[in-house]
């Protein structure tokens, strides 16, 4: 690949690699670093990369992991009393509806949210295996353990009034 289409791929694919790693669990401060980190080695080795959204995907991926396990959370993601999707202040950059679902999978254990990411993010089982490390069952079972958790907080949750248009 041509370093000429990195501008391009990167402008279409930062974004999208922070909010990826924000539905995991990072902070967006957290985020915004492993997705830069992760687009500056794809700008050093993108004449060598095959298949640049799969590449920066997993090495921001694994730098978020790294950084998260050399600086634990205070108190995990999981083990928290969620917060209404409007005072998450990592979330605050999103739409209405975007923060809603980002509250959602936070209210996941970290590996069911990790795994509903990749999944949304557009990877198969298939791809996520890879990711991971972890069996295809895993994933599966991952899966619809995290579908039946959000089913059941989406319906215990009233909904809420539509947003007035200013």
């Amino acid at each position: 690949m041509s370093r000429d289409g990195f501008v391009s791929f990167f402008h279409h694919r930062y974004s999208k690699t922070v909010v990826l790693l924000i539905a995991m669990g990072a902070s967006r401060a957290d985020a915004e670093d492993a997705a830069q980190e992760a687009m500056i080695a794809a700008w050093q080795q993108w004449e060598s990369i095959r298949e640049p959204i799969a590449w920066v995907r997993t090495t921001a991926t694994r730098k978020f992991w790294k950084h998260s396990h050399q600086h634990p959370l205070t108190s995990p993601l999981d083990q928290t009393t969620p917060q209404p999707a409007g005072s998450d202040p990592d979330l605050v950059i999103f739409a209405e509806e975007q923060r809603r679902v980002l509250s959602l999978l936070r209210r996941l254990p970290a590996a069911q949210r990790v795994i509903t990411a990749l999944y949304y993010d557009g990877l198969p089982v298939e791809e996520i295996v890879k990711v991971i490390d972890k069996p295809a069952a895993t994933v599966r079972s991952h899966l619809r353990h995290a579908r039946k958790t959000l089913k059941e907080v989406i319906t215990s949750d009233p909904p809420r009034p539509p947003t007035p248009d200013p």
